[in-house]
């Protein structure tokens, strides 16, 4: 199954010449290969070495006296405070703050720009973090520890070395809060900031590359990077364009650049979505190509799915997501062969059709892998919980799901380039991220980005009270569990943030409460119009927010008065995620800058990760156990959960090595350039 994502090539770009010295900043250097066999244990070694305690106080000595340097600056007006900015910015440029070790006055006139600009003084903790970034490592930092400001500092350091810097971002709408954020302070310190979101225009887009700091998703960066290759490929030649017009020949065609300069340094923020999440899928640029019978080839195969048995016709392998076809499939599909359009005819052609028909309607389940939007299917991404509407599925995938809604069927997407965003971060000169939840996943980070973890100490003592897991047998009587609990805490008068996995669940538990006659507040990719409201209030007393993923990263909730004497903010997870990282984002919402704060966790025997990884009999002997309230089987279902959430990260892990392979197959037998 290829579940790879597109995203359509932009059109209408006003002309701009080509240069050879622009071409070669977008001709990355070739993939190397991952470590393997007795290398790869001793690059195991290399990075364990860089994730010891020493490297966390070697940051915590630079800034152990920057209070006695901020105290020296108070008294100088701003005029003297950004002539001292610039001379550390000239310093920059010739990397001798580096060579010479003084981190001191340096950090100091950062802080003390913070302060005038954004009355934001930065902690020690976070100059520590500002460091590790510019020191090319990844920080693992608690949520509400401030990570915004972190990134701003570390993007003014690297803006200073006179080279194009990129934060990459969650989504659209932290890249244009953070940038908006930011600004003054990049101002102050003489830095240009602009940011780059998906609705941009492509004439405004050249424009805000210019910046010395630019706030981006992976998404849109790995686009235009893969856009402006395309333009290079395009030009017939682009490289050349120099010599043809000193031969004065002028018919050579050339296409604009949209990144004019280039890549150089990647800060990415929420490293973990960026960098492990979104990497399971490759980023493929395409554009539509005439149907030639595709819709009505669909359509054919689709009915026939229909009319198929499962174990009879077809075997569903869940743990790897495919459809094996057994004979008797393939026979019923022979049948129906001269009805299908002449290019569609071919056993091979039909039987792939089949199997992404069977695939659409055992794995995409509406409202929790998709939506229907405007009669279109909007994606879903599982770790966001928001909609990704440039998004497609390939392979014919994304037209059976169309065909089984009773959609329009769209064009099949033909593919112009593509590249996986391991590929494509990997080959970065300068790359450092930053995240809350890096720890299950710092050997990745080594093995494939070469990027070293580093916990960064919480500003204050960290006094969330996170529960055990409550244990039911089945889905219903999970969600009555969640319904006592809510009812319980919302008489108090505590603020209760509740996280469900999809939007159906989300809708579903909404008609629970209001059942009850419960107030709450709804967000999820559906409801997502008020946003900001919703998270600005989920602190107050007595609220009540249902929320996805949508909730769980870059949102800060915080507490209205009254709400640390009810405990704080209580956080809900009503059912955890395939990867453990996801559900501690979302319970990092609360306990944040030493406020109090709970987590209750709630798992089922029909949860999604139980279905998967256990045979019916082994969840049917374990319901039994734990419907007579067995402690050792509520144990065992609880020691399960957590093998089978390894086992479903170590699935993904094998399943973004392959899409890094892949990168590195089509540059050896299909060369861009």
């Amino acid at each position: 199954m290829s579940d790879a994502l597109c995203c359509q090539a932009p059109t209408g770009i006003p002309a701009q010449p080509a240069s050879s010295a622009l071409l070669r900043v977008h001709r990355l250097p070739p993939l190397r290969p991952l470590p393997g066999g007795v290398d790869a244990f001793f690059y195991g070694l290399l990075g364990w070495f860089r994730r010891l305690p020493w490297q966390r106080h070697h940051l915590a000595q630079k800034v152990a006296h920057l209070d006695g340097y901020t105290a020296s600056l108070a008294t100088l007006t701003d005029a003297a405070l950004q002539a001292r900015l610039h001379e550390h910015r000239a310093a920059f440029a010739l990397d001798a703050v580096r060579a010479a070790g003084d981190w001191g006055p340096v950090l100091a006139v950062l802080s003390e720009a913070a302060w005038r600009s954004l009355a934001m003084r930065p902690f020690p903790v976070q100059m520590m973090g500002a460091l590790a970034l510019h020191d090319g490592l990844l920080a693992e930092m608690s949520t509400g520890e401030g990570k915004t400001l972190v990134a701003g500092l570390a993007a003014v350091l690297a803006a200073w070395h006179r080279k194009p810097c990129h934060v990459v971002t969650a989504n659209d709408y932290l890249a244009a809060r953070d940038a908006q954020m930011m600004a003054p302070l990049y101002t102050f310190c003489g830095v240009t900031v602009a940011s780059v979101t998906s609705d941009m225009p492509p004439e405004e887009r050249i424009r805000n590359y210019q910046a010395d700091v630019v706030y981006i998703t992976a998404k849109e960066l790995l686009g235009d990077f893969l856009r402006d290759r395309l333009a290079v490929r395009r030009s017939q030649g682009a490289a050349k364009v120099p010599l043809h017009r000193w031969l004065g020949v002028e018919n050579q065609r050339t296409e604009p650049l949209l990144q004019v300069r280039g890549l150089y340094a990647a800060l990415v923020d929420e490293a973990d979505s960026v960098l492990i999440d979104e990497a399971e899928t490759a980023l493929i640029l395409s554009a539509p190509r005439e149907n030639q019978g595709s819709s009505e080839a669909v359509q054919i195969v689709c009915a026939v799915a229909d009319t198929l048995q499962e174990q009879v016709d077809y075997q569903i392998i869940v743990k790897k997501r495919i459809i094996h076809l057994h004979p008797t499939a393939c026979a019923r599909l022979a049948e129906v062969a001269d009805q299908l359009p002449p290019l569609w005819r071919a056993a091979a052609r039909r039987e792939e059709l089949l199997r992404q028909a069977l695939v659409a309607r055992t794995f995409f389940k509406r409202d929790h892998n998709y939506v229907i939007q405007d009669d279109k299917i909007m994606l879903l991404d599982e770790y966001t919980g928001r909609m990704t509407p440039n998004r497609t599925l390939m392979a014919g995938l994304h037209q059976a799901i169309e065909a089984r809604e009773g959609l329009e069927i769209s064009d099949v997407a033909e593919t112009l380039a593509q590249m996986s965003f391991q590929g494509f971060f990997r080959q970065f000169p300068q790359l450092a991220g930053m995240t809350g939840t890096c720890r299950e996943a710092v050997d990745e980070f080594w093995r494939i980005y070469s990027l070293a973890g580093l916990a960064i100490p919480t500003n204050r003592p960290v006094i969330r009270q996170v529960g055990k897991p409550l244990v039911f047998a089945t889905e219903e009587e999970k969600w009555q569990g969640i319904v006592a609990v809510i009812e319980v805490l919302h008489a108090k008068g505590c603020p209760i943030l509740i996280g469900t996995r999809s939007v159906r669940a989300s809708e579903r538990l909404a008609e629970r409460l209001r059942s009850r006659g419960l107030t709450f507040e709804l967000l999820n990719a559906v409801r997502h119009h008020d946003e900001a409201r919703i998270i600005a209030g989920a602190g107050e007393l007595g609220r009540v927010t249902i929320a996805t993923n949508m909730a769980g990263r870059g949102t800060d909730i915080k507490l209205g008065p009254g709400a640390v004497e009810r405990g704080g903010l209580h956080v809900i997870i009503t059912e955890i995620h395939d990867a453990g990282r996801i559900d501690r984002q979302l319970l990092g919402r609360c306990g944040r800058q030493g406020d109090p704060g709970s987590v209750h966790i709630f798992l089922s025997l029909d949860d999604d990760l139980a279905r998967r990884f256990w045979p019916e009999p082994v969840r049917n002997f374990l319901k039994a156990l734990v419907r007579r309230r067995i402690w050792g089987g509520i144990y065992l279902v609880r020691f399960g959960f957590r093998l089978a959430q390894r086992k479903a990260e170590q699935q993904a892990f094998q399943r973004r090595r392959n899409v890094l392979q892949m990168d590195r197959w089509l540059e050896s037998a299909l060369p861009f350039e």
